[in-house]
């Protein structure tokens, strides 16, 4: 399923489910023969017969995941559905499908191929905690790098110890276990490649596995980025691992500037009177930052917003990343929004995160779309790209071009 257009896509990593899918089936069913279809690299070709249709979904995609359901369900083909959006609305869901998966796969796939091989698959299998021994390297044919970076991901712990209120990972994944060390070091051998993401919503999470995982990183001599929260630039031994290990860059989950706004959506451990100095403290480790804001939180107001961009260079991150609050079908922010009549748009293939689905309390949301639209322009002016990349704290001219490379790539992407 794609929302995507043609500038983000282009900054979007390959995503692994379908692979991880993939593998799962053919670790119990290995002679079936398998297609894994992406629709950011194609669209779906309703003429071909399949056996059985597995369908994941995420709200944005959602509509678009239940017109091909609904159309190869109309052809007599077994039709499931999966994913995030189906995790948190499995009853909507339903009415698409043979039959839903609610949370992760890597148990309850199996239980379904076996019921559905002996004709009596159940309506709806239950994903449960998942072990990390237990999840699969992705089968990596299975997915298409078309319309995407060229960079291989890598998920070494699915899971994230939060529970902020706008957030799926903790439903889905729960209290995941991390995968065994050497599994993914195996994995990230394979890939051959001297550049890795790690897909972890919280690389270092939990902090004595990310130790362990960083000391055997280290011994494969790449390069790597990942997702933290901005505590990690507090920890001293943790950011020398992670620049002896290799580290590039980390995707820093900020948010808001306002410390009554992060409270309100159970982030009160960010603390936004300390963001200059965690961030400086990951720079100085040869580390960039990404730092990534949402907009619209209760608390926020339009001044603050409109700050932003004054913000962005005050904290010297070499990258920032908006989206509007989205609070999603099926969680708790979503529920007392839409008790309290604040839901004002139930069109999920508008939950992409650039558009107001709720009405915010300090703005209306065609001012909130506004200033997201501001926001973005003002950060990515070239005056501001200009100052951004003079930070950048590296001796050669490489660092400050990839620098450059990447803040122009995300004012294009503002400009969608």
């Amino acid at each position: 399923m794609s929302y995507r257009s043609r500038y983000s896509s282009l900054f979007t990593y390959p995503p692994l489910t379908l692979g991880t899918i993939a593998a799962i089936i053919e670790k119990q069913q290995p002679t079936w023969e398998i297609e894994a279809l992406d629709e950011i690299s194609r669209r779906v070709d309703f003429s071909k017969e399949y056996d059985l249709v597995m369908i994941t979904i995420t709200t944005p995609t959602a509509c678009r995941g239940y017109d091909i359901a609904d159309t190869f369900r109309k052809k007599g083909t077994y039709v499931c559905l999966g994913g995030y959006h189906t995790t948190y609305n499995p009853d909507e869901a339903k009415a698409h499908a043979d039959t839903v998966f609610v949370g992760p796969g890597e148990y309850s796939i199996p239980e379904f191929l076996i019921d559905y091989l002996n004709g009596n698959a159940k309506p709806k299998y239950e994903g449960g905690c998942v072990l990390g021994k237990d999840i699969l390297a992705p089968d990596r044919s299975k997915i298409s790098h078309k319309k995407y970076l060229k960079y291989p991901a890598v998920v070494a712990n699915p899971g994230c110890p939060n529970h902020c209120s706008y957030c799926v990972i903790s439903q889905m994944w729960r209290e995941a276990g991390a995968r065994p060390i050497e599994d993914v070091i195996a994995e990230i051998k394979s890939l051959k490649s001297k550049i890795v993401i790690f897909f972890d919503p919280n690389f270092f999470g939990d902090r004595e596995y990310s130790i362990k995982l960083m000391k055997e990183v280290t011994k494969l001599h790449i390069r790597w980025a990942g997702s933290a929260t901005v505590d990690v630039g507090f920890d001293e031994e943790l950011l020398e691992l992670a620049k002896e290990s290799g580290c590039n860059g980390l995707l820093v989950g900020l948010e808001s500037l306002n410390q009554a706004a992060l409270m309100g959506v159970r982030k009160g451990f960010n603390k936004a009177d300390r963001y200059k100095e965690a961030i400086e403290n990951i720079k100085n480790h040869g580390i960039m930052v990404n730092g990534c804001f949402v907009l619209g939180m209760d608390h926020d107001t339009k001044e603050d917003l409109m700050d932003l961009p004054r913000q962005v260079n005050e904290l010297g991150i070499n990258l920032a990343r908006f989206s509007i609050l989205t609070p999603i079908p099926g969680t708790e922010m979503y529920q007392k929004m839409d008790e309290e009549g604040r839901i004002i748009d139930k069109n999920w293939a508008n939950y992409t995160q650039h558009q107001a689905v709720f009405k915010p309390t300090g703005m209306t949301p065609q001012e909130l779309e506004e200033i997201y639209r501001y926001v973005w322009k003002e950060t990515y002016s070239y005056r501001n790209i200009f100052k951004r990349i003079r930070r950048i704290k590296s001796k050669g001219i490489s660092a400050k071009l990839i620098g450059f490379g990447a803040n122009l790539g995300f004012k294009y992407l503002g400009m969608e």
